[in-house]
């Protein structure tokens, strides 16, 4: 016996596999969001496999500043610098404004302006000629760092060596590279706190680990709400299909060939909305990339995992199909004649 179309890509067939979809795609992009944190939490402990540590010198309510030679031990293998509190005009607020001086490029990365220049953090929106602390400035740009704030301004030495009101040769923090043991304890004898920066990541990391095992539990709700969704759309294709579902009946198609009709009919439906959702997810994760990097520069990215989206493809599909399995199987049991009576045709 053949496969009789029973269905046809109705308007109900439509909005359920829409919201199929977009159900597929939330899953999606959570996943793809959890994954960039991840990957991010990952580039940056690669930014600091060499074991960096930050040296300040405790104050009243914020790290005093200290003349360079204090930590000549380490001079050699540190980059120092200053922030501070100052008052942008521009903006009408108070924001945190730093230099860094790494003579011996310890970071990596560029960190360098001249005289009264300076470059706004991606998260401000800041741009030409303010005044900081009534002292004349230039935003001249913007700056992009994996170690630094967005929402942070980037100053020249000089510049914020007159804010500050101090010499050249003072800071209050250092960034120093893979101290030895007996450099540590003389700083800490000195009066100076040291902090490895692997550990606050490692902090960072454990909680990305708990959010990536939370977004697993995505998948319950998603499954739940695609379930019901099939449940109802098939329940109410059979409602009004009992015509079609008499005839076939009466003309000798038995319980398990009906009930692949209908999960057939069904399958189709899910898989269109999944694969559906699966393309919106990948368009909403990559537009939540774009916005990502233009708001945490190289901090934070989206990945999209080939393994998470089989997962949420194969996840719906089988939500799908347990939620068709009752009321194709509950469709079997009414004998053709009440069928077609129910349909005005006995």
């Amino acid at each position: 016996m053949r496969s009789l179309p029973l269905f046809k890509y109705t308007s109900r067939a439509r909005s359920t596999s829409w919201m199929i979809a977009l159900c597929t795609m939330f899953i999606v992009a959570s996943f793809s969001v959890v994954s960039g944190l991840q990957t991010s939490m990952d580039s940056l402990v690669g930014n600091f496999e060499e074991e960096f540590y930050i040296v300040t010198y405790p104050g009243a309510s914020a790290p005093s500043m200290f003349h360079r030679d204090a930590v000549d031990s380490v001079d050699d293998t540190a980059a120092f610098g200053i922030f501070m509190s100052v008052w942008v005009e521009s903006l009408e607020c108070a924001i945190t404004a730093f230099t860094v001086v790494d003579e011996h490029a310890i970071l990596r990365e560029s960190l360098a302006v001249d005289d009264n220049e300076t470059l706004a953090g991606t998260q401000l929106a800041l741009n030409g000629f303010t005044t900081l602390d009534d002292v004349d400035a230039v935003v001249s740009g913007t700056f992009s760092s994996s170690i630094f704030s967005p929402s942070w301004l980037l100053c020249s030495h000089d510049l914020m060596t007159t804010l500050a009101g101090i010499g050249g040769s003072e800071f209050n923090f250092a960034i120093i590279q893979k101290p030895s043991p007996e450099q540590v304890a003389t700083l800490n004898d000195e009066g100076f706190v040291v902090q490895p920066m692997m550990a606050i990541l490692g902090f960072l990391q454990s909680g990305v680990g708990e959010v990536r095992s939370a977004a697993m539990w995505v998948l319950v709700p998603s499954s739940f709400v695609v379930a019901v969704l099939m449940y109802s759309f098939l329940g109410s294709e059979v409602i009004d299909k009992r015509r079609e579902i008499g005839v076939l009946k009466a003309i000798g198609a038995g319980k398990r060939r009906l009930v692949t009709y209908l999960m057939a009919d069904a399958f189709l439906i899910t898989s269109w909305g999944a694969a559906l959702g699966l393309a919106l997810g990948i368009i909403l994760s990559y537009g939540i990339a774009t916005t990502a990097s233009h708001l945490f520069t190289s901090v934070f990215t989206v990945e999209v995992e080939e393994r998470l989206l089989l997962l949420a493809y194969g996840t719906t599909l089988l939500a799908g199909i347990a939620g068709t399995l009752v009321p194709a199987i509950r469709s079997t049991h009414s004998p053709p004649v009440e069928d077609l009576k129910e349909a005005g045709m006995c």
